[in-house]
């Protein structure tokens, strides 16, 4: 974040630009649009108001990273599952606009935690008669920081575990200007931030989205985002995603496990999943090992409530059937 306070506009002006913002025809992506000039027609619209575009950003290690990350695929678009690299970002041909990334630059789609990124992969299909296979990442320790940025200002649902980082941002808001910044101009920051994330999180479009996140993960500057995390649509915002640069991702993660799974039972309103875990893959000197579940596989338990803490409670017991 810049920390020149006196570069921010007041909480009028900031009200007035939404107001026509509100009433704006945003550009939308066509197909062969030149991606450098269209982000930045849009970031123009708003310096041409308000003159800055400010960002919250944290410096975190990868020791403060406390989250889960986690990707799923349907196990039959799949050439090589035994292929690390199939379960990451895609190859640039396979790219499509998408919510954080225009064609042909991926991004690592993943949840915070497995049902969430299962929800996502789900979305309206039906899951009958499907498998899937969760994998299970990490950052690799390290003492190098990176840099995390958040869209969760906006309508979150009750449920949602990161509330807490939102209402954090909100009080912290000051804290880079040394309190300098003023109520007002403090109001306006959020006031900003608040209609940015929505925006950002209702674009069905994804052109608007898309160029927002693009700002980030491509700007010509090292405070570049490597993780931005956003609410999840699909678990009626009660989860979150985190879309990855790739280049993070070649130099910073590694896969830790898998899962081949089936959806019995899914209901998007109430985030509830009933799920049957049919083999779990363990890696030993890069090669994957699938495994039948044993009720005396302590790994499998250990990693079993790592991975899925966030979806059973205290009492859960292991069911185990003969398949």
């Amino acid at each position: 974040m810049r920390t020149n306070y006196k570069d921010y506009p007041s909480s009028i002006k900031v009200k007035e630009a939404i107001k026509k913002f509100e009433k704006t025809n945003w550009p939308k992506f066509q197909e062969g649009d030149d991606i450098n000039e269209f982000v930045k027609n849009i970031n123009n619209i708003i310096l041409n108001e308000l003159n800055i575009f400010p960002n919250i950003l944290l410096q975190l290690e990868p020791k403060l990273f406390g989250f889960g990350i986690f990707r799923v695929r349907p196990i039959d678009s799949f050439t090589n599952i035994d292929l690390f690299a199939e379960h990451s970002y895609p190859p640039l041909n396979f790219v499509k606009l998408g919510r954080c990334n225009f064609p042909k630059f991926p991004i690592f789609y993943s949840s915070n935690n497995p049902l969430t990124a299962l929800a996502e992969v789900l979305r309206e299909n039906d899951f009958k008669n499907q498998k899937f296979c969760i994998s299970s990442w990490e950052i690799i320790p390290s003492d190098n920081k990176f840099i995390f940025e958040s869209f969760l200002q906006t309508k979150l649902n009750p449920k949602n575990p990161f509330i807490f980082l939102a209402k954090s941002l909100v009080e912290r808001i000051n804290e880079p200007f040394k309190g300098q910044l003023g109520k007002d101009k403090e109001k306006a920051l959020l006031t900003f931030l608040k209609y940015i994330d929505s925006q950002f999180v209702e674009d069905n479009n994804y052109s608007f989205s898309a160029s927002l996140a693009h700002r980030r993960f491509y700007g010509k500057h090292n405070f570049c985002t490597d993780i931005l995390m956003y609410p999840s649509i699909q678990t009626e915002m009660q989860g979150v995603n985190l879309a990855i640069s790739p280049n993070f991702v070649d130099n910073h993660m590694r896969i830790k496990r898998f899962y081949i799974v089936e959806v019995n039972h899914y209901d998007k309103i109430t985030g509830q999943f009933n799920i049957s875990i049919l083999k779990y893959g363990e890696i030993l000197k890069n090669i994957v090992f699938w495994k039948t579940l044993d009720p005396l596989d302590e790994n499998y338990k250990k990693a079993f409530e790592e991975d899925f803490q966030d979806s059973i409670d205290k009492n859960h017991k292991y069911k185990f059937e003969k398949i």
